[in-house]
């Protein structure tokens, strides 16, 4: 299916203007107890726990002191232990909240969260959303269900790339129409502009509805990284002239991205243990076997740390890339930051005058433009 990208990035914290201080979060589960047991985690890049508080007469408590609103994931473990085949609810948790939680044990993410207007506008967009992610939860099985050679039948691709793109617009529909009827809410920026958005947000189409929030959400930290994260894309879209960088190749001699210049580029970025990245790695090999004799010269951009640096070389080896390799080989690769990468696998396809032609090729769609450009 289309929708095979990995994120790479953490879930991202949200930063109102409120002051540290304690949240509360209170359980309401039926009747159960000990064993039984409500997890609470959390993995920002700010804030990151995983703890357990005991469940009695479906009773239970949570005190956390925190700098900023979160975002966290509560489960309940009836035998003591987290019970991965129920799904977990979401909550975020307010300094100086007292926030409580009332469901049923065996589906607690179906619980009422009462006592935060962020949870109470959260719920009400996810409920707007439900029929339209049990379509997606029901394509994605179907396709599971399909052998391995079916799935990779051109027509069978299509046809759930097509019913997949559906469910997507009418997502989008829904995260718009949030938007509009509540700019004043934080849940706008934090989930339904990030969500309408995705992690390749396209400047054109997000930047008019970033604009629509009130002051209020705009001039939160969040607001602010999200702004400044929308002019990054910008300075990269099709039609800008792409930034310049250099990295070191497999054996630490510096590459330059305009060493390139008078001929079409393709920067791909990728990592050997990004399983999308791999399975992609053979639609780029066939194009780069017709289009390299062409002209077509390809930079491969690891977001391998040094500690996978002996994977990414093997990778390398294993896929037949055998189009220049670079890697900072940081947790942050500089070169990914400059082109707004949070998830892979991307590319970013660019003229022999250094002009960003082409953003995201994969596949068939990556041989069309390249067959258009170099006949």
């Amino acid at each position: 299916m289309r929708r095979f990208i990995l994120f790479i990035m953490l879930i991202t914290p949200i930063a109102l203007m409120a002051q540290r201080g304690e949240v509360i979060l209170k359980g309401e589960v039926g009747t159960i107890s000990a064993p039984a047991k409500a997890w609470l985690s959390c993995l920002t890049e700010s804030v990151s726990f995983s703890e357990s508080v005991s469940i009695q007469n479906g009773q239970f408590e949570f005190r956390k002191i925190i700098d900023a609103p979160v975002k966290a994931s509560l489960s309940i473990g009836p035998k003591g232990y987290p019970n991965i085949k129920s799904k977990c609810l979401y909550v975020y948790l307010e300094p100086g909240k007292t926030i409580t939680v009332v469901g049923n044990p065996d589906s607690i993410s179906n619980a009422k969260i009462v006592g935060s207007k962020i949870n109470t506008d959260y719920q009400k967009l996810q409920i707007a959303l439900k029929s339209s992610n049990q379509k997606n939860e029901a394509l994605k099985a179907e396709y599971k269900k399909l052998s391995v050679e079916k799935q990779n039948e051109a027509a069978v691709q299509a046809d759930f790339d097509k019913r997949d793109e559906a469910i997507s617009k009418e997502q989008k529909a829904i995260f718009v129409n949030f938007i509009k009827t509540n700019p004043d809410s934080f849940i706008s920026l934090e989930e339904a502009l990030k969500g309408y958005g995705g992690v390749m947000p396209k400047y054109s189409d997000v930047a008019p509805l970033f604009r629509t929030l009130s002051k209020n959400v705009k001039n939160t930290k969040e607001g602010k990284e999200y702004a400044a994260l929308l002019e990054r894309v910008n300075a990269i879209a099709v039609g800008k002239m792409a930034p310049d960088f250099t990295q070191p190749d497999v054996d630490g001699n510096p590459v330059k991205l305009s060493d390139f210049r008078g001929k079409y580029v393709l920067v791909d970025f990728w990592a050997s243990w990004c399983g999308p990245c791999r399975k992609e790695n053979v639609n780029v090999v066939k194009a780069y076997s017709i289009y390299h004799p062409k002209g077509l010269e390809i930079i491969g951009v690891s977001l391998d740390a040094n500690i996978t640096k002996s994977s990414w070389i093997e990778a390398i080896k294993q896929d037949k890339l055998s189009w220049k390799q670079v890697s900072d080989l940081k947790l942050q690769n500089e070169a990914a930051a400059i082109y707004a990468v949070h998830a892979i696998p991307q590319n970013v396809l660019i003229d022999p005058n250094g002009k960003i032609i082409g953003k995201n090729l994969r596949s068939q769609d990556l041989e069309n433009k390249l067959a258009e450009l170099l006949k």
